[in-house]
Order: C-alpha cells, then sequence, then structure tokens
C-alpha cells in the first residue's frame, strides 16, 4: 500500500527567500459553546522549486515532503491561481490618500493665512482710527 502525503491550499504570504516561500492556510471552524465562526491561520515554509515558482499572494497547493531544513517540510506543487500583490496596492491607496491630506493641509494653511491677514488689516484700520480720533482730542486740549 502507497503512503499518500498530505495536501493543502493557501496563499503565498512571503517569498523574500531564495527558493522558499511562506504559505498561509486558513481554516474556519465554529466555536464549541459561542457558535462564532473563528478563522485559525497557520503559516508553512515550503519549497519554491524551479518549473512551479510561486510569487507572493497566489493561491498554491502544498504537499508533504522530506526535511529540507529546520523548519521547510514542504513543497510547492502547484499554482492554482495567480494573486494580486495586495501590498503594492495598499501602497498606492496610501500614497493617494497622503497627496489628498497634503493638499487639505495646503489649503487649511492659505486659509489661515488669509485670515490673519484680515485680522491684521483690520486692527491696523481701528488703530489708525483710533489715533485719527485721538489726535483731535490733544489739539483740543
Amino acid at each position: 500500500m502507497k503512503e499518500r502525503r498530505k495536501v493543502m491550499q493557501g496563499r503565498v504570504v512571503s517569498d523574500k527567500m531564495a527558493k522558499t516561500v511562506i504559505v498561509e492556510i486558513e481554516s474556519r471552524t465554529s466555536h464549541p459553546l459561542y457558535g462564532k465562526v473563528v478563522t485559525r491561520a497557520r503559516r508553512f515554509k515550503a519549497h519554491n522549486v524551479e518549473p512551479v515558482v510561486a510569487k507572493l499572494g497566489d493561491l498554491v497547493k502544498i504537499t508533504e515532503a522530506r526535511p529540507m531544513s529546520s523548519q521547510k517540510r514542504w513543497q510547492v506543487t502547484e499554482i492554482v491561481q495567480r494573486g494580486i500583490v495586495v501590498e503594492k496596492a495598499v501602497d498606492v491607496e496610501l500614497e493617494s490618500l497622503r497627496e489628498k491630506e497634503e493638499a487639505d493641509r495646503a489649503a487649511r494653511r492659505v486659509e489661515e493665512e488669509r485670515r490673519a491677514a484680515e485680522r491684521l488689516s483690520k486692527l491696523a484700520g481701528e488703530d489708525e482710527e483710533t489715533t485719527e480720533e485721538a489726535e483731535p482730542e490733544s489739539e483740543e486740549a
């Protein structure tokens, strides 16, 4: 009887190592007492060989293999679905939010400067009026 190897499916969350990817496998179970659906994630290091090169965000199948290092005991066998790189999309969104925030700050700064200029001109106008009023009084006295 031939021994069957375990096969799991998960998403590649890191591909920064040479010939190794980290695959995260999520399992959803119902809590025995409260009934809430609990998501548990486990991470496995898998050997990423040349014919099947998995990248960040890909959905892959990994199979059990002989120990290749102290933590690496899995091998990428198939890419089920090519994924979108989530980190780059998040960076683009953050950049657009930063630009919008900077534009808002600049608009606020311009508005504050305009108000300050109005206050100064108003104060300068009142000072001129009070000095003009004070001068005739001193002449009369």
